[in-house]
């Protein structure tokens, strides 16, 4: 590997570090929509069934993400923080996903720019694991109803695998 290739990859680790850590959390932002939809499905929402649910999830019928927000707000009455929330998820989602590094190609080289645009990102993330958290709590409880999950015992099983 050539010294520019080397120095390219170390000044730009942490900025593709954060990178991937927002498109985690947009991944898991759309997949927890989704899964909701999904337990809305099991609850008999009318007009919404369970086979549509599992294709969403089995990424069969593909839905974007606004779809996903859209087809929960047909089919359930949202409030508007909780509207707020994800509508704010949505567009800092899309931001990270479509344009964040592609529209900053030009902040890559300095020191300076590279730590504005990482904190950027991290600022859109926060709004996107603001949906993340908005939905929690609904699909903790669902999973606990209709399933016997314990979100808190999963974790801590997670935490002790994770190695």
């Amino acid at each position: 590997m050539d010294d520019f290739v080397e120095k390219k990859k170390k000044l730009l680790n942490s900025l593709f570090f954060e990178a991937g850590a927002a498109l985690m959390d947009c991944q898991f932002f759309e997949y927890s929509i989704a899964f909701f939809l999904f337990h809305l499905s099991r609850l008999g929402t009318k007009g919404f069934n369970i086979d549509k649910a599992i294709s969403i999830l089995d990424n069969e019928d593909k839905k974007t993400t606004g779809q996903l927000i859209r087809l929960m707000k047909k089919h359930l009455k949202v409030s508007d923080e909780i509207d707020k929330v994800l509508e704010e998820a949505l567009s800092a989602r899309n931001y990270i996903i479509h344009c964040a590094l592609s529209d900053n190609v030009e902040s890559f080289l300095h020191k300076e720019t590279r730590d504005d645009l990482i904190r950027k990102i991290r600022k859109l993330r926060r709004n996107v694991q603001k949906g993340i958290y908005k939905l929690d709590p609904f699909i903790t409880e669902l999973s606990k109803n209709l399933d016997g999950i314990d979100f808190k015992e999963f974790k801590e099983e997670l935490n002790k695998n994770f190695y």
